[in-house]
């Protein structure tokens, strides 16, 4: 077995607004994008995840995007749409299995060359512990650091079938 070290080391929030930014540029620019969490819920479960990491919770979440001075002249509103709904099927998140809702926007025109844009979209991110003496989380009796728990992957099987000629 090999271990390998997750690739997501950011929030689903982190992860969407990054995308927006890297697909609206240059035109909309990073001052003008604001992001927040907010109504969470914390879903306990404790998980053994192997390597020594746990699985201590989920962060069920509503998530906001703000976009200020958006062309929406210059940009169809539409594609904004498409971006936001082709980044959450691509994802491969869990959404159905945790029943989150499907995003809500709200556009506002303030002028005839801007709107704000509000995106509220629930989100869920695991919370995850690796052990670490100088980590601030106490669980089971040690130290912890908030961290995503390297997955040990098979780089080979072996299967043997029982009572075959060979």
């Amino acid at each position: 077995m090999s271990t390998e070290t997750p690739t997501q080391t950011t929030t689903q929030l982190q992860q969407l607004t990054a995308f927006l930014l890297t697909s609206l540029s240059p035109i909309v620019k990073s001052n003008d994008l604001d992001a927040w969490q907010e109504n969470g819920t914390l879903i306990l479960n404790g998980e053994d995840k192997g390597s020594d990491g746990y699985q201590v919770a989920k962060w069920k979440h509503n998530a906001v995007i703000a976009l200020e001075r958006f062309p929406h002249r210059r940009i169809n509103p539409y594609n904004l749409l498409a971006m936001v709904a082709a980044f959450l099927i691509d994802s491969d998140w869990q959404r159905d299995e945790y029943g989150l809702d499907d995003p809500q926007l709200d556009i506002d025109v303030v002028s005839k060359d801007h709107a704000t844009v509000l995106i509220e979209v629930q989100l869920i991110d695991n919370i995850e512990l690796l052990p670490d003496p100088n980590g601030p989380v106490l669980f089971n009796g040690e130290n912890y650091r908030v961290s995503l728990v390297p997955l040990n992957i098979a780089e080979t099987v072996d299967v043997q079938q029982k009572g075959a000629d060979v």
